[in-house]
């Protein structure tokens, strides 16, 4: 049977609210750091649904959008260090916001608790199938004939689609201009009717689009052969070496939460991420399951992905303002 995505979304929004279950003094939170509906929190309220059966105790989503995730990430980090609350982090909130401002109001390292990886989302370098580019070299000669009169959609400044394009333009010697725009949504749209030339983009977002044939994914950006992406050839191996982009939920607590209690809710997230009906969900929103981190492995994957996107800024000299 087809799971689909709107029917995913329907059954998520069944979990009870935080408030009620809140005053039993029992109910684990998963802050998520965007808005509800997107990929990180369909997911977060998958994996919230079996959590809760493995944990032995409820466990709600809570959505507190704003500042790119920095939002979340500053209330998680000043709630009691008990393991009720959780951050949803993402590749937003733990590499690629330190990565680009000093002000943050929280350290990704010393303010948080790794618990475990839930779960990976590739991305992929798409064009509009009415170019008539079908490889990446295609592309690339395409860019490098034309300076200058092609451009690139991003979900926003300092978006992970903005410093992939910029990641991409650099390693490819081409140059282009970088177009933000509110959301993925918009930057799909204005991808598939010709205002800008190509995008990097996280695979569910571009997955209907290519399965319709109005776009065309030229190569996974993600050096992790997994999910709808995986046939595709890695932009590492076609003259970007080291070209690795994508993006990821991880189950963070506060910093000093007891390591016993860290252990406990790693055991339950992973048990339910070995669960084939909620690996199965996941793939329906493009995530692959991660069912065997561990905090030490989870850290570590952590300062890998802070390394990576800060060398990523500094070698293409990104420059923002935190607003």
């Amino acid at each position: 049977m087809t799971i689909h995505r709107r029917h995913l979304l329907a059954a998520a929004f069944v979990l009870p609210a935080a408030p009620l279950l809140a005053q039993t003094g029992r109910a684990v939170t998963l802050v998520v750091p965007f808005a509800p509906g997107g990929t990180t929190d369909i997911g977060a309220r998958l994996v919230a649904a079996r959590m809760a059966v493995h944990l032995g105790q409820p466990v709600v989503v809570e959505n507190r959008a704003g500042a790119g995730g920095a939002t979340a990430a500053d209330h998680v980090r000043r709630q009691p260090a008990d393991g009720t609350t959780l951050l949803i982090g993402t590749a937003s909130t733990h590499a690629v916001n330190p990565a680009l401002f000093a002000d943050l109001p929280y350290d990704p390292v010393r303010d948080f608790a790794p618990v475990a990886l839930l779960g990976v989302t590739g991305f992929v370098l798409v064009v509009p199938a009415s170019l008539g580019i079908t490889d990446l070299a295609g592309l690339v000669a395409r860019l490098k004939a034309e300076p200058g009169r092609h451009n690139y959609a991003s979900a926003g400044v300092g978006s992970m689609p903005h410093l992939a394009g910029e990641w991409f333009a650099k390693g490819a010697d081409v140059r282009v201009e970088h177009v933000a725009y509110r959301g993925g949504g918009p930057a799909l749209q204005a991808l598939l009717t010709g205002e800008v030339t190509y995008m990097v983009e996280s695979a569910p977002t571009v997955a209907g689009a290519i399965a319709d044939g109005r776009l065309r994914a030229l190569a996974r950006a993600s050096l992790r052969r997994s999910g709808p992406q995986a046939d595709l050839p890695a932009i590492a191996d076609m003259g970007i070496p080291g070209f690795d982009a994508e993006t990821w939920i991880l189950a963070f607590a506060p910093a000093g939460t007891p390591p016993a209690t860290v252990a406990r809710l790693n055991g339950a997230f992973n048990a339910a991420l070995a669960e084939p009906e909620l690996v199965a969900r996941l793939a329906e929103v493009g995530t692959v399951a991660v069912p065997d981190s561990t905090p030490e492995t989870t850290a570590t994957f952590v300062a890998n992905e802070i390394a990576r996107w800060r060398r990523v800024v500094a070698e293409t000299g990104v420059r923002i303002t935190r607003q």
